[in-house]
């Protein structure tokens, strides 16, 4: 009993000595929710494909990625039928994320805040989307946004409802029978 107490302190005095830290800050010095939704307004813009206060999609990405950014999701590579094998990497560079985005256009209307979390140096954001190209299935998801010391994310962990998804695209899902 009395070495389970000392680990517990020993665990509790080297959290205290060392908080959550962004690694370029001295101390963790959380977001303000004020960043967290403004970051989330400019990001659904470029998937609406609607000007932001930075500009068009194009200009709204480049201000807001690191360049070593990277999008990771299981749900996209399910999606693109891509063997999903531990490796979720869907873009890796802010360019090539860049690039391959602006191939596609305006996929989403109706995007929805559901809750936005902040902390030391990331943003999750649940959302819904009523509508995914033509189609009115609404699909909900999470965003989790992870941000470098001068606030540009690094990476982007984009996990929803692909199912939905996949319908709304135009697949054929056939649903195994429970019970």
């Amino acid at each position: 009993m009395l070495r389970v107490l000392l680990q517990a302190l020993a665990f509790t005095g080297i959290a205290a000595a060392n908080p959550w830290r962004h690694p370029n800050r001295r101390g963790c010095e959380l977001l303000s929710q004020a960043d967290a939704d403004l970051l989330v307004k400019r990001w659904t813009t470029t998937l609406t494909q609607t000007d932001s206060d930075l500009g068009n999609s194009t200009q709204t990405w480049d201000y807001l990625l690191a360049d070593e950014f990277k999008l990771v999701s299981g749900s996209i590579q399910t999606l693109q039928q891509m063997n999903v094998n531990g490796n979720y990497t869907i873009y890796d560079g802010k360019q090539t994320y860049i690039a391959n985005e602006l191939k596609y256009g305006a996929l989403y209307a109706g995007v929805h805040d559901l809750d936005i979390i902040i902390g030391c140096n990331r943003v999750v954001w649940y959302w819904q989307v009523d509508s995914v190209l033509e189609a009115i299935i609404k699909v909900r998801g999470v965003n989790i946004f992870s941000l470098n010391g001068e606030g540009k994310i690094t990476q982007l962990v984009v996990e929803n409802d692909s199912l939905a998804f996949a319908i709304n695209f135009g697949a054929n899902v056939t649903f195994p029978a429970f019970g």
